[in-house]
């Protein structure tokens, strides 16, 4: 095996007798090391762009949600409140009444999502700490304020303000009463509430969120104890699938207990969908690219037809000689992908810290490709060069050489 490495190493490297061989081999290099780089940048940009995602979602969903399985609401009385406070790793709890409304604000008006949350809703993901403008408050006695994302406060061109006439109307369905098309104003409930603050979470909860108290929004849709969800939030460190267990045992199976990634799962799923199929479209290319390395090792053995008689006079086999020109494209593809992944790690430094590459013209929360570096990904990238490389080099070897090998074994008389 030494023996058979150390030809193949000074094939990769010796002076060919024909110069198309170089070019070739050059080819082939060059083939292998742009398509493990290019694996490798685009994979480490999906993986910036989903831990961004990532991020920004989790600071803002609770660690885990409790949803109804069938219908839109449920009720849930305050000794399972109570029990579901005292698991360990549990730290908060609020309940959570939530929908589609209308808002208005002098004559603009837009489609929001409306959440009752609890007064104190900050200790759940530190939504106090979002303010962009204004002061996190919901409630102050009998008086109700709302909270709005950056930008349903830019569509409604409202500021924030404690003076009553600047409050914002909003509108929603009644459900107690029959539509009425003589009175269109009696299939509505309308309340007035004054912003308070304007939060930015970079999220896509900015265009269309406000918050409001819990009170406020059970009273706009006609609900007296119930709600659409409960939100908890968990220790730092603590084990969210044993907390989902102890839940369970006390609430029963007909909820779902979602963390904070299953609550936005399609979106998670989409994004690996995506970077599965860039994955699978560069895999492509490079196996086309690798019938490069197919051209090279046919045309070397070839050129190496008399290397090969002298190598049987000093007593090589078949089996010998093949595993040389093996090595021979395995060297190539091995050196392409140290090569590749030295490129694209020193490009992944580059745009981390010059921010090479944009987003183009627009106003956009980040302007530039985030990157993330997982050795899972590099494991991967060796992998699949390995598997396409070694039938690429095995298969011309053990076709095109069989009878040049026979060729070539000097003759006995």
């Amino acid at each position: 095996m030494r023996t058979s490495l150390f030809i193949a190493y000074r094939y990769l490297f010796a002076k060919k007798s024909h110069t198309i061989i170089n070019v070739i081999s050059i080819i082939s290099l060059i083939s292998v090391v742009v398509c493990t780089a290019a694996l490798f940048i685009v994979l480490s940009i999906f993986n910036g762009l989903q831990n961004y995602v990532a991020h920004n979602f989790n600071s803002f969903n609770a660690d885990l949600a409790i949803t109804p399985k069938t219908g839109k609401t449920f009720i849930i009385d305050n000794e399972q409140l109570e029990k579901i406070k005292q698991i360990k790793g549990v730290h908060y709890l609020s309940e959570v009444v939530t929908d589609i409304g209308v808002v208005t604000y002098e004559d603009r008006q837009l489609i929001v999502q409306i959440k009752g949350v609890a007064p104190d809703y900050y200790r759940l993901k530190h939504l106090d700490t979002l303010i962009f403008n204004g002061e996190y408050l919901l409630e102050v006695g009998e008086n109700s304020f709302a909270l709005l994302g950056v930008g349903v406060a830019n569509r409604l061109q409202c500021a924030v303000s404690p003076m009553v006439n600047n409050a914002l109307t909003i509108y929603y369905p009644n459900r107690n009463k029959k539509f009425s098309a003589s009175n269109p104003s009696q299939n509505l409930n309308i309340q007035r509430i004054t912003p308070f603050g304007v939060f930015l979470s970079e999220t896509e909860y900015d265009a269309s969120f406000i918050f409001v108290p819990l009170a406020f929004a059970r009273n706009l849709m006609n609900y007296t104890d119930e709600v659409t969800s409960i939100e908890i939030g968990t220790l730092p460190n603590a084990n969210t699938d044993n907390i989902s267990k102890a839940i369970t045992e006390i609430i029963g199976d007909d909820f779902y207990i979602k963390n904070a990634y299953q609550q936005e799962e399609d979106l998670y799923k989409i994004m690996q969908a995506e970077k599965l199929a860039i994955y699978l479209i560069l895999t492509f290319i490079f196996l086309v690219a690798s019938f490069n390395i197919v051209g090279m090792i046919a045309i070397l053995v070839l050129d190496k037809k008399r290397d090969i008689s002298v190598l049987y006079s000093l007593g090589a086999d078949n089996r010998m000689i093949r595993r040389i020109f093996m090595l021979e494209g395995m060297l190539i593809a091995l050196a392409g992908v140290f090569l590749g992944l030295l490129i694209g790690s020193i490009f992944c430094w580059l745009q981390t810290t010059f921010h090479l590459i944009s987003f183009g013209d627009g106003t956009y929360i980040l302007n530039y490709y985030p990157v993330k570096i997982y050795g899972r990904d590099i494991f991967f990238i060796v992998l699949t060069v390995v598997a396409i490389s070694f039938p690429a080099t095995y298969i011309p070897v053990l076709k095109i050489s069989e009878k040049l090998l026979k060729s070539s074994i000097p003759s006995k008389n």
